[in-house]
């Protein structure tokens, strides 16, 4: 029965729920003890009134996460799968840049944590060794194809060679931090995550299973069914850690998870050769990111601000609509874009 990914998945579901549920009380109260806590920016105008009852809410939970999807992972994975391996470490080495830049923000040793381009450096140095793996243990003929939506695969298969590798890093770079950026606000970062999980939990699975991908007429990945349980894995933990994380939140998740659960959310897309649906069943994600692209661009060439306040979830706070207002709408916009992506499996 332990051949069975089905059985597995579930399993690693119910047990990285289980360990979050349990470190996070205890996780909670050291944190809280060494005042390891939320500080507020001093430069937030209104949204610093709407947000000053959680300062000093334990952040960095991020590692709850970390430690519990990386046990269960071992304990419920093929542990022989190269492509585990390579998005545990990419997991791992994503939520490590990230707990040094809350570190960084929490001891006083930078004035935001680490610089942009530090940060930027550190995600491509950790994407480009992950790439080298890639590139050096996968066989596949598909590895560096395109499978484009709304096209046939034996029809239209476009090889991008080399340039394939710098679309891997830029994927993974590009969803690491939006998913950054959408953490904002309590519980938004870690319930979209989960639908975009459970999306690519059934896509990850039908790659890595040859008569389904005959079926749904795209390429087969060997082995990519194991990714399907790392995001069984991810869901159970982000529930856990929702549990906590819910209005009012009793802890923050920090760079430390967000950076690591974008990343691996960008790994088995690439992976599982369904990059392009990512932009639709992440559609939050896509929206937070380019909400600081726009105030960006806009502000520099006309010093004019687009939005109220970007990412996107602060400026609907700016707007009227309450936090869990903001949260809950986002997650049924969020439900609908991730059913979306999964459509896409049989529209080839």
């Amino acid at each position: 029965i332990f051949d069975s990914i089905t059985f597995r998945a579930v399993v690693g579901l119910l047990l990285s729920f289980i360990i979050c549920l349990w470190l996070a009380p205890r996780f909670i109260r050291f944190m809280s003890r060494g005042h390891i806590t939320e500080n507020m920016h001093k430069d937030l105008g209104a949204l610093e009134e709407r947000h000053a009852i959680k300062e000093g809410t334990p952040t960095m939970g991020g590692a709850i996460m970390l430690v519990s999807i990386i046990i269960t992972a071992i304990l419920t994975c093929n542990i022989e799968n190269w492509l585990v391996w390579d998005g545990l470490f990419l997991f791992a080495g994503y939520g490590a840049l990230g707990f040094i830049d809350d570190y960084v923000k929490f001891r006083g040793l930078g004035k935001g944590g680490l610089t942009k381009r530090q940060k930027l450096a550190g995600q491509i140095i950790i994407a480009t060794i992950a790439v080298f793996i890639y590139a050096a243990c996968n066989t596949s003929p598909a590895a560096t194809k395109l499978l484009v939506p709304f096209t046939r695969w034996a029809d239209f298969q476009p090889d991008l060679g080399i340039v394939y590798y710098a679309l891997f890093v830029f994927v993974i770079v590009s969803c690491s931090n939006a998913v950054n950026l959408t953490d904002g606000l309590d519980g938004l970062a870690s319930g979209c995550t989960i639908m975009v999980s459970i999306t690519y939990c059934v896509l990850a699975y039908v790659a890595g299973n040859y008569k389904l991908c005959s079926h749904f007429l795209i390429p087969f990945v060997s082995g990519c069914g194991e990714l399907s349980i790392i995001c069984t894995i991810l869901i159970g933990a982000l529930m856990g850690f929702l549990w906590f994380n819910a209005h009012p939140a009793k802890v923050f998740m920090g760079d430390t998870g967000s950076l690591a659960i974008g990343g691996l959310l960008g790994f088995v897309a690439l992976s599982s050769k369904q990059e392009l649906v990512l932009p639709l069943a992440g559609g939050i994600f896509v929206a937070e990111a380019m909400s600081v692209l726009i105030q960006i661009f806009t502000f520099r060439l006309w010093k004019k601000r687009y939005f109220l306040c970007a990412p996107l979830h602060h400026h609907l706070e700016l707007s009227g609509w309450s936090e869990n207002h903001v949260v809950v709408r986002l997650w049924m916009i969020g439900v609908l874009l991730a059913a979306a992506g999964l459509g896409t499996l049989k529209l080839h």
